[in-house]
């Protein structure tokens, strides 16, 4: 097999995992979640928050500065875990994830397999 072919085989690869219902039901989800104004305008605060904690920490600023933003951080990303479509999209997310990890797993698995029996095979 040529490395045109791999690709080729790859990019079939990729449209199976596309239209798998992990990633089907991912793209749901975060439909519903950007639909979702109030948890939108959530994030987009976490992110700011963070961002400004990041930034503390680059500066080495001790923490009892920026204790505050940690515990804003906290309290915001407590409310966003309450919200179903934030629920439904980190479960889709977490399931993209496991699908991935074991498309993953089960090609490394068949490399050091072939690998393997190529060494086997120069032994005899």
């Amino acid at each position: 097999m040529n490395q045109s072919e791999l690709w080729a085989e790859t990019d079939e690869l990729a449209e199976l995992i596309i239209q798998s219902p992990e990633i089907v039901a991912f793209h749901e989800a975060e439909k519903h979640l950007k639909a979702h104004p109030k948890a939108n305008q959530m994030m987009a605060e976490l992110r700011e928050l963070q961002a400004q904690v990041a930034d503390f920490q680059a500066r080495k600023v001790p923490p009892k500065h920026f204790l505050h933003l940690l515990k804003d951080s906290e309290s915001l990303l407590e409310e966003l875990e309450k919200i179903p479509e934030v629920i439904a999209f980190q479960r889709a997310q977490q399931n993209v994830n496991d699908l991935l990890k074991s498309v993953t797993d089960r090609l490394a698995q068949a490399v050091l397999s072939g690998v393997a029996d190529d060494e086997e095979d120069n032994r005899i």
